[in-house]
């Protein structure tokens, strides 16, 4: 069961990562000029993505830099300025130091997983521009 459950966490959370530079209009959209509801679900999406990571290196080890790289990738694909690329990594380790001091097992973060996915959909959806 907690398998299963991880698989569909990680499928919903690799989805967002790519999602993310769909929501403003497409590849030629400009991150600056991006809607203050688009921007701040960027923003939780990076806050989201700082929590998987966190929950994640609880199961696979400390040097597992997964969702870091999916963060990097995000960086990437929207291009920010300056600005809001320091925003949206002060929301990635913000999201990170609120799960790693909270959970040290492996089974206490696999019970945050369907949460963590939940949200991350919602906030995927939003993005790229789906109802909820």
């Amino acid at each position: 069961m907690r398998r299963g459950r991880s698989l569909r966490w990680m499928a919903a959370l690799a989805v967002l990562a790519t999602m993310a530079g769909a929501g403003a209009g497409g590849a030629d959209a400009d991150p600056a000029v991006r809607p203050p509801e688009q921007r701040q679900a960027l923003l939780d999406l990076a806050y989201t993505l700082g929590r998987a990571h966190a929950l994640h290196r609880v199961c696979a080890g400390s040097a597992d830099d997964t969702w870091r790289g999916r963060m990097q990738k995000l960086l990437e694909v929207e291009a920010p300025p300056d600005a809001l690329k320091t925003e949206l990594t002060n929301s990635f380790n913000a999201g990170f130091a609120t799960e790693e001091g909270r959970n040290k097992d492996c089974k206490t973060a696999a019970g945050l997983e369907a949460d963590v996915a939940r949200r991350g959909a919602e906030l995927a959806r939003r993005l790229a521009g789906a109802p909820p």
